[in-house]
């Protein structure tokens, strides 16, 4: 597959200081819901770091992109979600390569729209532990829509949303589409415990007619196959980014009397190196002839939700009363850890399926 074309000045696939410093600097008002998650997208495409990878580990540059989400998840899980987000229809529209995905992604990689990513019941559908929502009805050159979303992120009218739909026939296809398209209604913004400032809601599609054009494939279970790999890859970075921040803090509290939790620690920054290590070579593996299995990228999600969870909570262990306070810095990571195993593929599903995997 053809490598996206950065912007240019595109990073490594390190953040600036200054740009990381300026999102760890307003994680506490996104926390509180007094900004947007949206705010550092301008910059973070100026610098060339929302399609890093894409499609399929082009140009090895998916670490780098792992790198960039983890390093964001570090000081701010608000804004490395939108990021992801954005990152994974990124992904679906350059792996499909039609004309239409080809101009539809290029606000997206220059942060001047955010892409939605609007896919949970697709993955579903395809491990065999649900089915599509979305009903499509072939109409005189392309689709209307019908049914639910159940959660979706990043829904700002200049959104691009991405979905996928099954028809009466059984054919399944999956497609793009602008957020403000007519019937698409969405739907009063989640008040979450974290992650409030994402734009996050549920929607429902009424006769949303789209172009043939707009569909980036019909092939279901080959494109789900294609991009599963970096949609894991990405999360888990997400996740592990998140626990270095919580190891990190819980390290400095680990005196006094908190000295009972030292083992504890050790035993997390243990587990959370060998995580990272393996994540680095995973994602440098993707799309190549030694690609990891399903089985292993699925281990390495749920594992990394694991060490993320534990991390925050004994980051409020060691922080003792402050960690209880709502504003603070520990308390926001407990609350966005929270999400981790609620998140499609939540861990109910990730034990599923790795109970069926050979």
């Amino acid at each position: 597959m053809r490598a996206l074309t950065p912007t240019a000045g595109a990073a490594a696939g390190s953040l600036d200081n200054a740009l990381l410093s300026d999102i760890a600097a307003h994680a506490a008002a996104l926390d509180l819901g007094e900004a947007s998650s949206r705010r550092s997208f301008a910059a973070l495409g100026e610098a060339g770091l929302l399609g890093l990878g894409a499609p399929d580990n082009a140009d090895g540059r998916l670490p780098a992109m792992a790198t960039v989400i983890g390093e964001i998840a570090a000081v701010c899980m608000s804004t490395a979600f939108s990021v992801w987000a954005n990152r994974m229809v990124v992904e679906y529209l350059s792996t499909a390569q039609t004309a239409y995905s080809t101009t539809a992604v290029q606000p997206l990689l220059q942060g001047q729209a955010l892409g939605v990513t609007a896919m949970a019941s697709a993955f579903k559908d395809a491990a065999g532990c649900g089915a599509l929502e979305l009903r499509a009805a072939p109409v005189e050159d392309g689709y209307e829509l019908y049914g639910p979303i159940r959660w979706a992120s990043n829904l700002y009218p200049d959104s691009m949303l991405v979905t996928a739909a099954r028809c009466e026939t059984g054919e399944k296809l999956v497609a793009a589409m602008p957020l403000d398209t007519p019937g698409i209604i969405v739907g009063d913004q989640f008040d979450l415990l974290g992650l409030g400032s994402t734009a996050s809601s549920s929607l429902k599609l009424k006769g949303v007619r789209i172009a043939t054009e707009q569909v980036l494939s019909t092939d279901f279970a080959e494109f789900i196959g294609a991009v599963r790999p970096t949609f894991l890859v990405l999360q888990s970075a997400r996740c592990l980014g998140l626990a270095s921040t919580s190891l990190e803090q819980s390290r400095l509290g680990s005196h006094g009397v908190n000295s009972v939790f030292a083992a504890e620690v050790d035993s997390l920054v243990g587990r959370l190196a060998l995580a990272e290590t393996t994540l680095a070579s995973f994602a440098a593996a993707v799309g190549t002839p030694n690609q990891p299995t399903k089985k292993d990228l699925l281990s390495l999600r749920l594992g990394a939700a694991e060490i993320a969870s534990a991390s925050a909570a004994l980051e409020i262990r060691t922080a003792g009363g402050k960690g209880y306070v709502s504003g603070t810095s520990a308390s926001r990571r407990y609350r966005e850890a929270a999400f981790i195993p609620v998140q499609s593929p939540s861990e109910a599903q990730l034990r599923w399926e790795l109970g069926r995997c050979t």
